[in-house]
């Protein structure tokens, strides 16, 4: 009786987990380009870090922007040869919709980020979004106050924490 029990849990137990079965999406994103220099992310007043702490915002309100910006990594070689006529093209890869970077988990589901541009070369204070996602910065920006950005979180009706993450990527002209 017990034997029959065991292949019966056994049996039970793999064809469940044969039924878990899910399927997905995976995004691969990347540049070719004759010119090599890594970009660090510099958070608020010069901290080398990939966490933009957005704050806490009110309901259906909005938080206060926080900088930062995409730095060239002046160690490299390709770094040290960017001028201001080369360009910079920062593209975006995320959770973007027409507002900005919505949330991908947590609580606040109808909370977004805005992520705008400060210095780009062509309109300095555009919006990074579904429709606009990518930014072009002179060579020199990069290597002396970074490709500059504010980031701010705008709450919606739902309360809780907001969670996201977007990628970028640099081709240079």
């Amino acid at each position: 009786m017990k034997k029959l029990l065991f292949v019966s849990a056994l049996a039970l137990a793999v064809t469940s987990y044969s039924a878990v079965a899910a399927n997905g999406e995976v995004q691969f994103l990347g540049v070719v380009t004759d010119t090599t220099c890594d970009i660090l992310p510099i958070v608020g007043g010069g901290t080398v870090n990939n966490l933009v702490q957005l704050g806490t915002v009110g309901t259906n309100a909005t938080g206060i922007a926080v900088p930062f910006a995409l730095k060239a990594d002046m160690t490299q070689t390709g770094c040290q040869n960017l001028t201001a006529a080369s360009t910079a093209t920062i593209g975006w890869n995320g959770s973007f919709d027409i507002n900005g970077l919505k949330a991908q988990s947590g609580v606040a589901a109808d909370a977004w980020a805005a992520i705008d541009t400060v210095n780009a070369s062509v309109t300095p204070d555009q919006g990074i979004n579904s429709t606009n996602l990518s930014a072009d910065f002179t060579g020199d920006v990069l290597t002396t106050t970074g490709a500059m950005f504010k980031a701010t979180l705008h709450g919606g009706a739902i309360a809780g924490d907001y969670r996201s993450v977007a990628a970028f990527v640099v081709a240079y002209n």
